[in-house]
């Protein structure tokens, strides 16, 4: 399966409009520059209460869906 790394850091307040649905996605940059659109559905299990800060490896299925986010 075809995965990304990325470094996220978003604030609490961030992450609010995120979970609440007001920011359906997120734009971010993987570690070697490329751009990577998510929806904001994928960061539900990974907010903390300060927000979600780290680097993390984004899992793809063979066309392109989203599988799955875990840190690294």
């Amino acid at each position: 399966m075809p995965s990304v790394d990325i470094k996220l850091d978003l604030s609490a307040e961030q992450c609010r409009a995120h979970y609440a649905g007001a920011v359906d996605s997120i734009r971010t940059r993987t570690l070697d520059g490329r751009s990577v659109m998510l929806p904001s559905r994928v960061l539900h299990h990974i907010i903390k209460s300060d927000g979600v800060h780290g680097i993390y490896r984004v899992t793809f299925d063979e066309e392109g869906r989203f599988i799955s986010i875990r840190a690294l």
